[in-house]
């Protein structure tokens, strides 16, 4: 205890940038860090398949599932209004095919922390791609509304599934200075897929029919399984014991979350801050206010996946080797001047080469933090509690991810656009500053 208090307290107070009290609350997370203890078996025996992220393990157990399971997400993209308009419903009903994934995948995220810690992470890595596979293939056969509904939640169960536990073995594997790459790569190749899919997509059901781009889906989420059934390890169900220590204690949510506590206001707030670009606010926004066509708004998505793809790429290497406050406090000060300029842009107006240029800058920013909150995450995930940990996390920063939109639309409802970009651009900024003063790095060796 000594040994860690001196550590903690010696390396800020050297840099004289965290009070005495920060120091103490380092303290008490490194007491409570088995995977930074030599007598930990877990930190001492990493599996084999997701140490190194240039490797055929990882390669073929993380980037190339995540590329496939994607790609079929992205050919069943184009497919999905048509297929609800089959069934001569409303455009608000129709719209619930979306919302219910969505929904599906934010439910999912507890449920699947808790599976993982109880019955370890390789059954819930296999279950993911099988219940893809058999919600698509129900899908193809599906006879009402009510059941394409279902198994729309059901599929977005399954995706979250599979990405949390995916991200347990990350955290439980990984060397610090591996995580950023990994993780960042995986979401990278989830990118590309979906960014092929939809043209493949629209092949498929222009060629034959539009529930064939579904079979599809199945028949690339049980190829996907193939890789996960051969390289994925697995962690105990319960944590391991230590020498002399008898079996080792199961943490409480609250153990799990106030001595983290300012992680999760940067994992909330990061969802508050990504949310309206990522569901499409930004592209609903241009349309209102400058009369954009599908063809225009094509175009500028077409062209920030451009911008944003190697951008997201190399933040997984930035983080590793520079760490992850340097490359993350960046970024999400970008998003911060980047939306307060779009703020202006709206409050005046200025003209569609402003927001053209100011849209850009911004897509480019939060590239930059890419998948720095997954990866922060797995950093400090407890081995006592990873899955639980895991699934509270990604349920922060995905609930606010999911309700951001939301508050954009209403803000820009009763003030005004411009008042929704100030929205966005604060959130980025409370980020930007609880990691400045409250979140230490968390990248400890390359």
């Amino acid at each position: 205890m000594a040994t860690a208090a001196s550590r903690a307290g010696g390396n800020w107070d050297e840099h004289g940038k965290v009070s005495f009290a920060f120091a103490v609350m380092r303290m008490r997370e490194t007491e409570t860090r088995p995977n930074d203890r030599a007598d930990n078996p877990e930190a001492a025996t990493p599996p084999r398949g997701v140490a190194k992220a240039v490797s055929w393990d990882a390669l073929l157990s993380t980037y190339l599932p995540a590329f496939l399971l994607a790609l079929g997400a992205g050919i069943v993209l184009p497919v999905i209004p048509a297929l609800a308009q089959s069934f001569d419903v409303s455009f608000g009903l129709a719209s619930g095919v979306v919302t219910a994934f969505v929904i599906g995948n934010l439910a999912a995220t507890l449920p699947s922390g808790w599976l993982i810690d109880h019955f370890g992470r390789r059954p819930v890595i296999i279950a993911g791609p099988l219940l893809t596979a058999a919600t698509s293939l129900l899908i193809v056969f599906a006879e009402s509304f009510t059941q394409l509904l279902v198994l729309r939640f059901l599929a977005g169960c399954a995706t979250q599934m599979w990405l949390m536990g995916r991200l347990a073995a990350i955290s439980h594997g990984a060397a610090a200075g591996e995580r950023g790459r990994q993780i960042s790569w995986l979401f990278g190749m989830d990118s590309v897929g979906r960014l092929a899919g939809p043209l493949l997509g629209a092949f498929i059901a222009t060629a034959w029919d539009i529930r064939a781009a579904f079979l599809a889906f199945a028949v690339l989420a049980l190829i996907a399984l193939i890789p996960t059934l051969l390289f994925a390890e697995d962690t105990p169900r319960r944590p391991r014991e230590a020498k002399d220590k008898g079996p080792a204690r199961k943490l409480s949510l609250r153990e799990i979350v106030m001595p983290r506590l300012p992680y999760f206001g940067v994992a909330l707030f990061a969802g508050l801050a990504r949310g309206p670009i990522y569901s499409g606010m930004l592209d609903l926004y241009a349309a209102f206010a400058y009369q954009l066509g599908p063809a225009q708004l094509g175009f500028l998505a077409t062209a920030a996946t451009m911008i944003t793809l190697p951008i997201s790429f190399a933040a997984g290497w930035m983080m590793d080797h520079f760490g992850r406050k340097r490359t993350m406090v960046p970024g999400f000060g970008g998003v911060t001047i980047a939306m307060a300029a779009l703020a202006i842009c709206a409050f005046i107006p200025l003209s569609f080469v402003w927001y053209v240029a100011l849209f850009f800058c911004a897509v480019a920013a939060q590239a930059l933090t890419g998948s720095s909150i997954q990866t922060v995450g797995a950093d400090v995930a407890p081995p006592e509690a990873r899955g639980m940990f895991l699934g509270v996390w990604r349920l922060t920063g995905q609930g606010g991810a999911t309700l951001s939109p939301i508050l954009f639309a209403v803000i820009a409802e009763i003030l005004g656009y411009g008042s929704s970009f100030v929205f966005v651009a604060a959130s980025a900024a409370v980020v930007a500053f609880l990691l400045i003063f409250y979140v230490p790095e968390t990248r400890t060796t390359k």
